[in-house]
Parts: structure tokens; sequence; C-alpha cells
């Protein structure tokens, strides 16, 4: 029986990332609610459980393919930054961003199905971070910046694969692909 890999994921970004390594695959987004972190909870784990429940919720419908589910989360300090709810909350996350660098994780959970029946199913978990640094630029030009690039489907209203969003990122300290949206040396070490 051939197995077939899916990404229990719509993003353009890990669907490029694949892509760009070679990878045959198919889009299809889990529909997963996606439950708040709770008080004090590991901000990495809880973007690896995320990505397990989505990875587990297509791996359902799709017993026997191999399954990468995924989450990315913007963090700074304790918190979970996520997307902006208006372009004046744009403006606010890019200017609070560009005081301090954050980090940005992302977490994969792949669901490698058993050849045999009378075993499960293989969880393997993978997290990678990234630490970015904004530019620190005055509230005029977040302005501007804000209503060219119209950032309200990205956390922390910018996103490095856009290169108008990409202007106002000064530094990436560790891997370009996490900040994307997969760990992808990881990844590329448990996947053929």
């Amino acid at each position: 029986m051939e197995m077939n890999l899916i990404l229990a994921s719509q993003s353009k970004g890990r669907a490029a990332l694949l892509t760009s390594a070679g990878y045959k695959f198919r889009q299809i987004p889990s529909n997963t609610f996606e439950p708040a972190p709770t008080k004090g909870e590991n901000l990495e784990r809880h973007v690896l459980s995320l990505a397990c429940l989505k990875a587990e919720a297509v791996a359902r419908q799709f017993p026997h393919d191999i399954i990468i589910g995924a989450d990315t989360a913007l963090i700074l300090g304790d918190k979970i930054i996520g997307k902006p709810k208006s372009l004046a909350d744009a403006r606010r996350m890019l200017a609070q961003l560009g005081r301090q660098p954050h980090q940005i994780s992302s977490a994969a959970c792949i669901i490698l199905p058993s050849k045999n029946k009378t075993r499960p199913s293989r969880r393997i978990k993978l997290v990678e971070s990234a630490i970015v640094k904004l530019r620190q630029w005055t509230p005029a030009r977040i302005q501007r910046h804000v209503a060219i690039t119209r950032p309200l489907d990205w956390a922390g209203a910018y996103a490095v694969q856009d290169p108008h969003s990409a202007a106002i990122i000064e530094h990436i300290q560790g891997d370009l692909a996490p900040v994307i949206g997969l760990p992808m040396k990881a990844l590329m070490k448990v996947l053929p």
C-alpha cells in the first residue's frame, strides 16, 4: 500500500517550504479548535500540542497516510502574540515588537502509520525556534507600512515571506524555516 504525504495546514508558506525541499503532498486543513495556552504552560510545548491536535484530526480521516500537523507561535516574554484585530492593533504590535527581540517557534507532529495493523502509528514531535528583531520605526513609518501590507492575517502583524512586510525585519537569529512555519531541519531528518 502506497503512503501519501498530507500537510494538515492551508499555509502557503509551509507548502512552499515542503515543495522547495522536493516533497510531493496534499494540503488538507484540519479545521481543529485551537485552545489558548493555560497560565504558566510552556509555550513551545503548547505549540507542539496544537500541531499534534491538527495531525490527529486529519489522521482520523486518512489513517494510511503520513500526516504533518504544524503550528507556529510568535512568543514575546510569556505571551503568544496572535494576529492583529485591526490596523490600529497592527500598528501597536509592530511598535511593541520593534522595542525587543521575540521568539518564533514552529512545531510539527508527524504521524507515521504502521504497516502492521497490530501496531499503533508512530508520532514524531519536532520544535525549532528562531529569534527575530524588527526595526524600530517611527509611528508615521509604521502607519505607512501597515497601509501597504494590510497585515491582519499575520501573527505579530508581519510575515517574513511577504516582500513588502519583510522590510520591517532587521535580523533573524537562527533558521528562517521556523519563522515561515515549519521546523525543516528536523523534519528532513525524519521524512525520506
